[in-house]
């Protein structure tokens, strides 16, 4: 599957309707990385308000997916009734995304599987008993998912099984074996999720756990070349862009956020946008070169205080597309017909904002207070992702204007890639 075919496939899964269910506050695992271990209580969500959000969250003429998760949903005894409440209403799809742990039981298969249960996420962080078993905390893991997904395998093959994997200090290296291995036993979809700076993981194993991506460089574009092998459906999760130089079509769609800042951290970032950045979220600074929010947060503080750009008529402003389907249908499929495109543009305007100085023209830029200011938290995620969210490459540090630009947007990288920048290197005075 080429590039081009591979984005627009993605883009068109991510147009359905994907209710996230909670319900359980507990665990059988104790991971080190997990970033909800402060949450976990031990509670199972009360049925009333779980079957009110399988419910209310349904869109009639929408292709209907529910993922019932936990913490770890399995073990809730309702859980086989939860499949087929989402089933009655007429979902097209149940998922669900477990460590696989009630897996190992036949008896267990059985009910969830008669339920209606249509596609299984495990959670494998290692092609091993001692890298799993030590990263999620809990003796026999590994054997026991394992087994369950080998049984998945071989008496309800029409399930449909994939695998996501946190990555971390302890297992990037080992990242491509991981999926090779998994790869053998013709698993061929996987999230890979980046680690991201939040409680145990944080807290208690910062230095074991996090790294840079430039310094494990090499394991991960081996293990993004195996996104290229025939069947092979990989997708990946809160990572720097950086990461994916020449698999642009592995960064995650920039839509991802709304479900991180207005479903599941809102109580942090409303506070923060609605006081125009008065009320800091917790995690501020000490974590901010470990998350993919980074940009986020601290480009709206830099927006605020950015002088307004005047603009005529006679100026033409490169606006970010939400969908790269959008850029090809205005820009076309390639990324020297985009520059042809912005060529004429250049015939008819005096210059182009938000275009960086490397392709060809001075670029200018426009910010966040040039829309509006004491945004809502949505209003703001809204302009961010169309307008805001723009990224560079690893070579652009290199630029001669590389403090001055601000760069392109991710629509056009994830379109284009990351070679339609070229940095603009210093003339060396003789």
């Amino acid at each position: 599957m080429d590039n081009i075919t591979n984005l627009l496939a993605k883009e068109k899964t991510t147009k359905q309707n994907r209710v996230w269910v909670r319900i359980s506050a507990a665990c059988n695992n104790l991971c080190v990385f997990c970033l909800d271990s402060d949450a976990q209580d031990g509670r199972l969500i009360a049925q009333d308000i779980v079957e009110k959000e399988i419910r209310d969250w349904f869109k009639p003429w929408y292709e209907n997916r529910v993922i019932i998760s936990g913490w770890e949903a399995s073990i809730n005894p309702k859980f086989p009734q939860y499949i087929a409440y989402a089933k009655e209403l007429w979902y097209d799809r149940v998922q669900t995304v477990t460590n696989g742990n009630m897996f190992a039981s036949e008896k267990f298969c059985t009910k969830v599987f008669d339920a209606g249960l249509e596609e299984v996420t495990f959670s494998f962080h290692g092609h091993t008993s001692s890298l799993h078993d030590y990263l999620v905390s809990t003796p026999w893991a590994f054997k026991k998912s394992l087994r369950g997904l080998i049984y998945i395998k071989k008496y309800y093959p029409e399930v449909i099984i994939n695998i996501d994997i946190v990555v971390n200090k302890v297992n990037v290296d080992f990242l491509p074996d991981i999926v090779k291995f998994f790869m053998k036993l013709w698993v061929y979809e996987y999230d890979i999720l980046q680690i991201i700076p939040f409680w145990r993981g944080f807290k208690e194993h910062k230095n074991t756990l996090f790294y840079t991506i430039s310094e494990h460089k090499d394991a991960l574009t081996e293990t993004w070349k195996l996104s290229r092998v025939p069947g092979m459906y990989m997708w990946t999760n809160r990572f720097h862009v950086e990461a994916f130089e020449w698999f642009e079509d592995l960064i995650q769609d920039p839509r991802k956020i709304k479900s991180e800042v207005l479903w599941e951290s809102k109580e942090m970032f409303a506070p923060f946008i609605e006081s125009n950045g008065e009320v800091k979220p917790e995690c501020f600074w000490e974590r901010c070169e470990y998350c993919f929010l980074e940009q986020y947060c601290h480009g709206f503080l830099n927006n605020l205080k950015t002088r307004k750009l005047e603009t005529s008529s006679k100026d033409y402003i490169l606006e970010g597309e939400y969908f790269p389907s959008d850029v090809f249908i205005k820009y076309w499929k390639s990324a020297e017909d985009f520059k042809s495109s912005l060529k004429k543009i250049k015939e008819n305007y005096k210059k182009i904002i938000n275009l960086p100085k490397c392709l060809w023209w001075s670029g200018e830029y426009t910010s966040y207070n040039d829309s509006n200011t004491n945004q809502s938290l949505e209003e703001y995620t809204d302009v961010y992702i169309r307008d805001l969210y723009r990224k560079k490459s690893l070579r652009c540090w290199e630029c001669t204007y590389n403090d001055s630009c601000e760069w392109i947007h991710l629509n056009f990288i994830r379109s284009y890639g990351f070679s339609l920048l070229e940095p603009i290197q210093k003339k060396i005075e003789r």
